[in-house]
């Protein structure tokens, strides 16, 4: 179980910094329902119509109770997903007094047979199902379930756990009987841990959903889109480094470093497929003479190293030694043919303990980061790429338009007597991209729908913990930015994607005795007017939006 703790290192301790503002929304509905159930237990006669129960309570009345627990975006346990809470709902629920009574047992006594019922009554009075809602509500009674509350996205961790042999389950179906139980094997493990505690542990759970068990690999090239400043190279490279030392980790402690597999690259209009790919560039022969030569790209380079693994199995598919796919391929598989694979590259694997793992597995990550990616005329850049990003692997290998060209030096892999070219399996591509640029229309639908979308918005909350951290007498230009970008999202000519980004008011040069009002003045003046300026520039209602947006922002 000493994986789950260098997990847990990885996801939590060197990363709470981005969830410290959910795990204190988190703390704090917890604490809320908590001080409602002392409430409650004072006197037995006390249901959820009782205003006594309120007077003390960290709830204002019963409609502020409905408002936290069913709220239609996050209720501090998480986001309410696709169900909603509709005002009929409300109507409904809240003066019934069936429904009142099996809410007021799980707030007191959060068992699986008083969440049960509360499922049960929801269904009876609402005619449907919404297990997200619900189960939220449990958690917002209980630290003992996780904050994971969709059923599939919990069993996809619970089933993923299983798989690494984190943890043997032999209980009931259900959520509830899962969650308690994972709940108290992962504190097992994590209790001794100096940056734990039950709020952490819960929303590691959630975090091994979004890094491991539900990773881009599914989708292995992606793009991270959102407005200017909001750190999408940066997560990008925290993402890949994240991945990739876990992987580390669990499977070659001495192997590669992260500058190893991955690099990054920006775009820009003059890109070409010759710079991505491979082209003719010219290269000074022995006598200082200057002759063409096909010279690899970036790309075809991080292939080449990225698909080496499959390159060498492709080799004993071949000639018919292998008759699994690479997907199938455990390292038992290839022990017959240790001689053969006799490289650098195959020995760690074969040193690997558990000779079950898939080979898949076993081999490091790769990453390309695009910057910039819709910047580039992308049609011609990705060329035969488009094919290759969607059939991954040697089956999906084709020509290039410079094959002909190709040696043992250049080439990928040699099959039928012509080198072609493949994307492999372990390469991932996340580019990056802001939505405000002119540009977006470059990346047409084909590219599109090959490309897994993550959108990556303001964080007030990381604004928050960063100023609280280094410049805690600055933290009110957290709500500064909150309520510009407020304004920005309502204005008709602007919207979301012209938003203000966290990093324009993170590490900031100014003098550390600076005031708040002072350092306000300064940041709208230097980076925030220029850009608004841009933006609406042209709109014929200038002064009036930007004296709308400097109030809002309180200079």
């Amino acid at each position: 179980m000493s994986q789950l703790v260098n997990i847990y290192t990885f996801l939590i301790t060197n990363r709470k910094h981005l969830r410290q503002s959910w795990r204190n929304e988190y703390e704090d509905i917890v604490t809320r329902v908590a001080s409602l159930r002392a409430e409650l237990a004072k006197d037995g006669s006390y249901d959820l119509n009782s205003p006594e129960i309120y007077i003390t309570a960290t709830f204002n009345d019963k409609e502020d109770l409905f408002n936290r627990l069913f709220a239609n975006t996050g209720n501090g346990v998480s986001s309410n997903g696709r169900s909603i809470f509709s005002g009929n709902n409300r109507s409904n629920l809240i003066n019934d007094p069936g429904f009142l009574l099996a809410l007021k047992n799980l707030i007191v006594d959060p068992s699986f047979k008083n969440h049960n019922d509360f499922e049960i009554i929801w269904n009876q009075k609402l005619g449907q199902n919404n297990p997200v809602l619900t189960n939220r509500t449990t958690a917002a009674c209980t630290i003992d379930v996780t904050s994971t509350v969709d059923s599939g996205k919990f069993n996809q961790v619970f089933n993923w756990l299983i798989q690494k042999n984190l943890i043997a389950y032999s209980g009931g179906n259900t959520w509830y009987e899962k969650n308690k139980f994972v709940v108290a094997e992962i504190r097992k493990v994590l209790t001794n841990e100096k940056h734990y505690d039950v709020f952490w542990c819960n929303i590691f759970y959630w975090e091994m959903y979004e890094n491991l068990a539900n990773p881009f690999n599914l989708k292995k090239q992606l793009v991270k889109y959102g407005a200017p400043g909001t750190g999408k190279t940066y997560i990008a490279k925290e993402v890949s480094k994240l991945q990739f030392d876990i992987w580390k980790t669990e499977h070659a402690t001495n192997k590669e470093t992260y500058d190893d597999v991955h690099k990054v690259v920006q775009f820009h209009p003059s890109y070409s497929y010759e710079d991505f790919i491979e082209g003719l560039r010219p290269v000074l022969d022995a006598n200082n003479q200057a002759q063409l030569q096909l010279v690899n790209g970036i790309f075809k380079t991080m292939c080449i190293a990225a698909g080496k693994w499959e390159v060498d199995v492709a080799g004993l598919t071949t000639v018919g030694k292998l008759h699994k796919t690479w997907e199938q391929l455990t390292v038992n598989d290839l022990l017959p043919f240790k001689e053969e694979l006799k490289k650098s590259h195959w020995d760690y694997i074969f040193n690997i303990s558990n000779k079950t793992i898939k080979v898949t597995e076993a081999i490091p990550p790769y990453f390309i980061i695009i910057d910039e990616i819709n910047r580039a005329e992308l049609s011609r850049v990705f060329g035969e790429l488009m094919y290759c990003l969607e059939y991954r692997g040697v089956n999906g290998a084709i020509e290039t338009q410079y094959n002909q060209l190709n040696t043992k030096q250049t080439g990928m892999i040699k099959l039928g007597g012509t080198y072609k070219f493949f994307v492999p399996n372990n390469l991932y591509v996340i580019g990056t991209m802001n939505t405000v640029d002119r540009s977006v229309e470059s990346f047409d639908f084909a590219l599109r729908r090959r490309f897994r979308w993550e959108e990556v918005k303001p964080s007030i909350g990381l604004l928050k913990y960063h100023l609280q951290s280094n410049r805690p007498n600055w933290i009110g230009l957290a709500e500064n930015l909150s309520k510009l970008n407020e304004a920005i999202r309502k204005e008709p000519l602007l919207g979301k994607d012209f938003c203000i980004g966290h990093a324009y008011l993170m590490d900031l040069g100014y003098a550390t005795d600076t005031t708040i009002t002072e350092v306000r003045k300064l940041v709208w003046e230097d980076s925030i007017s220029p850009l608004l300026e841009e933006y609406v520039r042209g709109t014929g209602r200038e002064s009036e939006i930007l004296e709308t947006f400097v109030k809002n922002f309180g200079v």
